[in-house]
């Protein structure tokens, strides 16, 4: 009789979107300070991710250091994001990076994509508005404070539209 536990189950996110998913927070003048705040700590035992040689690691921030190539990337909305769900599903989760920045961000084009991307009314869409977080000197980066400001916002979204399983555990 074969008594093998099943391997755990999996939860992949793809971390799609353009500067400030790709992690900016940190960045100043061409430089990371990684300074790296506790809700984007690694946990090799449940957070991963995908490299860009396509092999599964410890996931760590700078999440998106060999995805977004040819820019310095800091701290983004992913490590907290999987840090904030991580006791309330089960199995490991799996970051797949794929952030790019293209886009200057600014001017009418960006507020109409912002428009556009609030009235998205399909199912298991969600929009998640970064505007309003704290932004650095440049007006279009969100500091580190805000990256994880939105990968809370980004769990809690999550968790309260798609995740149906009860907490593993709970702090009171």
């Amino acid at each position: 009789m074969n008594h093998q536990r099943p391997p755990p189950k999996k939860h992949i996110f793809i971390l799609s979107g353009q500067s400030n998913m790709a992690g900016r927070g940190g960045v100043k003048n061409n430089q990371w300070d990684r300074v790296v705040p506790d809700e984007c700590k690694p946990d090799p035992s449940t957070i991963h991710r995908l490299n860009a040689n396509l092999i599964w690691e410890t996931a760590h921030e700078p999440l998106h250091t060999d995805i977004d190539i040819g820019k310095i990337c800091g701290v983004g909305p992913g490590m907290p994001f999987a840090n904030a769900i991580k006791d309330y599903i089960s199995g490991v989760i799996d970051l797949v990076p794929c952030a790019v920045a293209i886009a200057s961000g600014n001017g009418e084009y960006m507020e109409v994509v912002r428009r556009a991307h609030k009235a998205i009314d399909l199912p298991n869409v969600v929009c998640v508005d970064a505007k309003g977080l704290e932004l650095k000197d440049d007006n279009l980066h969100l500091t580190t404070e805000a990256q994880v400001q939105l990968g809370h916002m980004l769990a809690d979204a999550y968790l309260a539209h798609f995740s149906y399983e009860t907490p593993l555990s709970v702090v009171a």
